[in-house]
Formats: structure tokens, C-alpha cells, sequence
């Protein structure tokens, strides 16, 4: 048996009882938006990069034991996980979606001759599907894969020394997906020996417990359906919920897809709360840009550029301002020639990335 007790699930009066033994945990803290249902006016080409987590949350790594040698919730651990997905929707009035690659944040340690490597994966999602118990569903686990890029441990941004932070990295499918309109997970897979970890103990970071604002699982007649926000595969080969089945934890992983937008459904912008985006001109750039934004409430927005690795180049924050259309003017002087990303987000955890080339 995976875990010391399995899940109990029971349905008593249109209320659903679980009950189960955890593993142990504890948990490691660092210090740095909420996309989870992309309900927003979209805009032809546009890349944006989707996020389960707020600006409140601490990237924080979950132990599975006493100490970082028994592995961590999200990566390499004792019990033989092999794999790791976040969910993510679509509203009803969404553009169809290209992922062309994700952003992670991955921490713990890793031996210098390691050759391990991780399958970062954006996969489809299953149709809801049958538990154990009577009346119980998952409302849909990762299906095929539709997307991947194997990455070696060393790239992955953990940091080498202590006197270095982990950061946070961008990878590249090499073939995107198709156009998708339909809820995906994004994750990642890697193969290990659960009794002898090499010196490699590393692990992706989640939210704090608890900051997971979906549903666990809905009520539907006398049936149970479970809310697969964000999975682990078992070293059984198969996929569990992680709020009901592997330690309780209510939170969102750190990986997040990057897309592009196909259609446009509404006006020439996409929003998110507070944040309606309208892209950057000129794009290509040369020693400056100009970033169109607007805002329904006065707030504080930042800037921040990264190369295609995620590495931060450049962050310029604008604060205090007012309502209405903003233009950003963001210093590309000291950027060479090349491809890079950019992420605007306000203090609220409202964020809008998207693609800047600079040409000079």
C-alpha cells in the first residue's frame, strides 16, 4: 500500500467524510497570479503565462520526513513518487491555447555527477473516471502527453551553494502543442531508485498549505466527485489527488504553462481582475518599450524581464497607480539582440506575461 492508510471516503447525507493517516511533514521556506480559470477578453498572438499562486504566497518545499534525506512531497522522496501535475481550466468564453513551454521552480540539492533528468510535460486531461469506493470519482486525471522536454538536474535552477538562491527557469517545448480548449495539466515525470538517491534530494515548490482556493471536491446527487487540482504519480505508475490522498496538502505547485493565444473573443486585450494587458510596442524593441496596460483601481505594477532560461534581467516597478490606461516604459538599451519574456503583475497577484523580441 502506497501510503499508510489510503483515503476513506464516505457519502452521509450529502456530506462527504475523509479520514486518513498522512505522512509526516514539515516544511522549508524561501522568499517571491492567479490564472486558475482563464476567464479574460484574448487577443491573437498573444503569449501569456498562466499561474495557480498570488503574490501572498512563499514558495515553500514540503518535506516527506524528518529531514530533507527522506526526499520531498513534490519531488525524490522515500515512498517512490514518480510524477507531478497541476490542472488547468478554461471559462467559457476562452480562445483556444497553444502551450509553448513552462516556468519552474525547483529547490533541494543535487549531487555535481548526477545524471538524472526530469520530463517537463504539458499532458490532456482524462474523462471522469472511477475510485475505490462506491459513488467516488476523480473528475479527471493526466491522459496523454501533448507536450515535453527532458531537462538534466543541473539546469533546472536549484541552487549549487548556499550562498545562492534557487531560481526560477523557463523551458521550451520543442514542439508546442496543438491549439487546446479543453482543462490540461502541466508537470513533470522522473525516474529514480527510492533507496538510493545518489545524493540527489530535490523537489518542486508549492503555496503554502492551505492557499489552494478551489473546491476539493463537489457534491452531485449521491455522488462524489473529486477535484484533481494538482496530482502525484504514485511508484505505482498511477495518479492520486494530493488533497485527499498525499498529505492533505491544499496548495498549488510552482509550474506554470506559457501559451499562445489563437482567437480573439471580445476586445483587443486580455484581462485578468484588475489587469487588462494590450502588448508592448515597439516589438521588436530597440532601447525602449512601451507597455500598454489598464487598470480598474489604483495599484502598484511591476515589470520584470527574463531571458528564455527565466533568468531575471531587468524589474522596474511602477507604483502607485491610478486607474485607467498606463503605458510602462520599460529600458531595453542593455539587452543584446535576441528573444525574452515579460511578466507584468500587480500587488494584488494579477499577472500578464508575454514575448518581447529586441532588434537593434
Amino acid at each position: 500500500m502506497k501510503r499508510m492508510n489510503k483515503v476513506l471516503l464516505a457519502v452521509v447525507a450529502c456530506a462527504t467524510v475523509f479520514a486518513a493517516s498522512a505522512k509526516t511533514k514539515s516544511t522549508h521556506s524561501v522568499s517571491t497570479s492567479h490564472l486558475r480559470t482563464l476567464n479574460r477578453t484574448t487577443a491573437t498572438g498573444d503569449t501569456v503565462m498562466l499561474m495557480n499562486v498570488t503574490a501572498a504566497d512563499t514558495p515553500t518545499l514540503y518535506l516527506a520526513g524528518t529531514n530533507t534525506d527522506s526526499g520531498f512531497v513534490a519531488g525524490i522522496d522515500a515512498y517512490g513518487d514518480k510524477g507531478y501535475a497541476e490542472r488547468y481550466d478554461f471559462g467559457t468564453s476562452d480562445s483556444s491555447l497553444k502551450i509553448i513551454g513552462v516556468m519552474t521552480l525547483f529547490g533541494g540539492r543535487y549531487s555535481p555527477t548526477t545524471t538524472k533528468t526530469v520530463s517537463l510535460n504539458c499532458w490532456s486531461m482524462a474523462p471522469q473516471s472511477a475510485t475505490a469506493f462506491t459513488n467516488v470519482y476523480n473528475s479527471g486525471l493526466p491522459d496523454a502527453s501533448l507536450a515535453s522536454l527532458t531537462v538534466p538536474v543541473p539546469q533546472l535552477g536549484i541552487r549549487s551553494t548556499s550562498s545562492v538562491s534557487d531560481t526560477f527557469k523557463t523551458f521550451l517545448f520543442p514542439t508546442p502543442t496543438a491549439y487546446l480548449n479543453q482543462s490540461f495539466f502541466v508537470g513533470y515525470t522522473i525516474n529514480y531508485d527510492a533507496t538510493d538517491f545518489g545524493g540527489d534530494t530535490l523537489g518542486l515548490y508549492q503555496s503554502r498549505d492551505g492557499a489552494r482556493t478551489s473546491d476539493l471536491y463537489t457534491i452531485s446527487g449521491t455522488d462524489t466527485i473529486i477535484n484533481n487540482q494538482n496530482v502525484t504519480m504514485y511508484d505505482d505508475g498511477n495518479w492520486y489527488d494530493n488533497a485527499l490522498d498525499n498529505f492533505f496538502l491544499s496548495n498549488d505547485f510552482f509550474i506554470f504553462p506559457i501559451a499562445i493565444v489563437r482567437e480573439t473573443t471580445g476586445i483587443h486585450g486580455l484581462t485578468k481582475n484588475n489587469l487588462t494587458f494590450y502588448g508592448a510596442a515597439p516589438n521588436p524593441a530597440a532601447n525602449a518599450t512601451s507597455i500598454k496596460i489598464a487598470i480598474m483601481k489604483g495599484t502598484d505594477v511591476a515589470v520584470t524581464v527574463f531571458d528564455m532560461s527565466g533568468k531575471c534581467l531587468i524589474t522596474q516597478n511602477f507604483n502607485h497607480l491610478q486607474a485607467g490606461e498606463q503605458k510602462l516604459e520599460i529600458n531595453t538599451s542593455n539587452l543584446v539582440n535576441g528573444s525574452y519574456l515579460y511578466l507584468v503583475k500587480t500587488s494584488e497577484g494579477d499577472g500578464i506575461a508575454s514575448k518581447l523580441e529586441v532588434a537593434k
